[in-house]
């Protein structure tokens, strides 16, 4: 079995992991501060239960966004790693 991994194609991956989460985070900002202007409006129990159901949400999103932050760390820790593999190799060869 052959493991071939590019190192520029890795890095670039968790970049694109770590700006996604970001990015999911800053939609989410948007929609909840358009969200409160309508549900502001409401009254009694629409209000709460909107409320109650949007703090699950909130939670899953941040839990989503803190599982894209801990693949994009592994991508890089997985990485460097490769790089010090490859670099002890190639120094087996320069003895």
């Amino acid at each position: 079995m052959t493991i071939q991994i590019t190192y520029a194609t890795v890095t670039s991956s968790a970049a694109d992991i770590r700006s996604s989460a970001t990015e999911i985070g800053g939609q989410l900002d948007q929609l909840n501060g358009k969200v409160k202007k309508v549900v502001a409006t409401w009254d009694g129990e629409a209000q709460q239960a909107y409320h109650a159901q949007h703090s699950g949400w909130d939670a899953e999103v941040n839990g989503l966004k803190t599982t894209l932050m801990q693949i994009a760390t592994a991508l890089e820790q997985a990485t460097e790693g490769y790089q010090q593999t490859d670099r002890r190799a190639a120094q087996q060869f320069g003895s």
